[in-house]
């Protein structure tokens, strides 16, 4: 067999190939749901050309074959076959001149600039598609966010490739891992770098989640899937504390992913499987959530006091789903499905589409319940985001009444709410032109704050009015309140009015968002 072969890309040959080197039949080949998905993304990131390593040894493979297939009567190979995507048209004479060190057309700079990634087949029968790292969709004008990603080394006959900004992603193996194991695998490719804890293999996590109940009557390999609970032992193995928020209400699910997202946080989403045509329950499931699409043009309002939060703009989020492919599109169209409760109740359901396709084949009918969002969270920090929510809700509160009073110019604020890093914080107002007051600048530069911070930004459109930063690693009890940065000096003057009056300074005293208030009182205006 030689060393590499280069085939233009169509996803006919691409199919071709996923059963000719691997131990799949063509025929579970073109059942598998990865292949339509594949077909669009590819199309997206305009692939032209394939070139097949024919020996790759895969770390993560290579763990699950000495703790399982190694064992087994029938002779399984270690190595895989690694799968380079390109956006030009790359012939065998150019490659071979190009490892002889004759750069022409071809060069090792054009090389990498058409990179579009790598996808690992696996020597298996079923589950082949291992460790696969491609490039993300475009951004589209900012309306695509993926913060939860980082950049893979790839190294080909010597020549370094290197692809940014992706999220490694797997097909579920039912054998070493499941589709819990495959969404923690991807999620620890991140926390790895962010909270310096091993990155392990699928068939490690399992081992690693399935400790928690050593009297389970069920097998930790083959392995069928994880329970919630053994999803959290193993967040916790790695030395993280694992946050779980209930998310069947969409604003709590779209605050949720928008406020950890943006701080780099990856999450596991679980939900369950409802087939619209059959009109039933079909499973569980659980994805790595890696991004967003803000695509609507204005914030929802939430609640009775008509809220705006940024992060209800959000109108499709990003997954690893294992059973469809790497930053898969679910998206909110406002579906609600109706369930029989055990007291025979309608019960309206918030629902999210997904890429899924049913038994015949058809997308569309596959619909997510989200029931659960796991996060992986730091120890320091330790504010809920619900708390920080409710706090800067009462806030835009206060400046709606005043509204009703006084003649504010702006339009209601809309307000971004996330966790950040104080690095990441002041590396942003170093690199601005915010402030126009270079005093007050080196005042928020030098000021002592925590390492990390719940950030609230007020906009009106795209001018900043006012920034609420809260210490994320404070106690519930604590004054998290730290300061507020001030962008609108008109708005600030307004903001400070009613806090003249003795009177209304006692009555807000009692209230939560009190801290906030008495810092204005206490601060002049910058």
């Amino acid at each position: 067999m030689p060393r590499y072969e280069i085939f233009p890309y169509s996803i006919e040959k691409l199919k071709e190939l996923f059963s000719t080197k691997s131990r799949a039949t063509s025929a579970l080949v073109k059942l598998k749901h990865h292949i339509g998905y594949f077909e669009d993304y590819f199309k997206e990131l305009k692939a032209k050309s394939i070139l097949i390593e024919n020996e790759y040894v895969d770390r993560d493979f290579l763990d699950d074959f000495c703790g399982y297939y190694i064992r087994c009567f029938a002779d399984y190979e270690r190595k895989c076959k690694r799968f380079h995507f390109f956006d030009i048209e790359i012939t065998d004479e150019e490659f071979v001149s190009l490892l002889k060190g004759n750069e022409g057309r071809l060069s090792k700079d054009s090389l990498q600039k058409a990179y579009l990634g790598f996808l690992v087949i696996k020597p298996l029968p079923q589950t082949i598609i291992g460790r696969t790292c491609l490039k993300t969709y475009p951004s589209d004008g900012n309306r695509r966010h993926f913060p939860v990603t980082r950049s893979y080394e790839a190294n080909l006959f010597g020549i370094p490739l290197k692809i940014e900004n992706t999220l490694a992603f797997q097909e579920q193996d039912h054998v070493v891992a499941a589709c819990a194991t495959n969404a923690l695998w991807s999620m620890f490719q991140i926390t790895g770098l962010n909270f310096n804890h091993p990155i392990h293999s699928p068939i490690e996590i399992t081992k690693m989640a399935s400790a928690l109940s050593p009297l389970d009557p069920t097998r930790t390999l083959p392995n069928e899937g994880l329970t919630k609970a053994q999803m959290a032992h193993a967040i916790r193995t790695v030395g993280l504390e694992p946050y779980p928020v209930a998310v069947q209400d969409e604003y709590i699910l779209k605050n949720t992913l928008y406020e950890y997202l943006t701080a780099r946080i990856p999450m596991v989403l679980i939900f369950f499987l409802y087939n619209e045509k059959e009109r039933k329950i079909i499973g569980r499931h659980a994805v790595t959530l890696t991004g967003y699409s803000l695509g609507a043009q204005e914030s929802t309002p939430y609640g009775q006091t008509g809220f705006l939060s940024r992060a209800s703009r959000i109108d499709k989020i990003y997954v690893h789903d294992d059973q469809v492919g790497p930053f898969a599109r679910m998206v909110f169209d406002g579906k609600k499905i109706v369930l029989e409760d055990e007291k025979d109740k309608s019960v309206g359901m918030d629902s999210v589409s997904t890429s899924w396709q049913d038994k015949e084949g058809e997308r569309g009918n596959i619909r997510a319940l989200p029931e659960l969002v796991l996060i992986p969270l730091y120890h320091k920090i330790r504010l809920p985001f619900y708390l920080i929510n409710g706090i800067v809700s009462l806030f835009d509160n206060y400046i709606e009444e005043i509204r009703r009073i006084i003649p504010i110019p702006n339009n209601r604020p809309e307000w971004d709410i996330h966790l950040t890093t104080v690095n990441d914080l002041k590396r942003e107002i170093l690199a601005s032109d915010f402030f126009k007051n270079q005093e007050y600048r080196l005042e928020i530069l030098l000021k002592g704050m925590p390492r990390f911070i719940w950030r609230a930004i007020a906009w009106n459109s795209n001018m900043r009015l006012i920034e609420l930063l809260f210490d994320a690693t404070d106690i519930e009890q604590g004054p998290f309140f730290i300061c507020a940065i001030e962008h609108n000096k008109p708005f600030s003057v307004i903001l400070r009015q009613p806090l003249k009056d003795p009177n209304l300074i006692e009555a807000l005293r009692i209230k939560p968002h009190w801290k906030i208030l008495e810092w204005f009182e206490k601060n002049p205006l910058f």
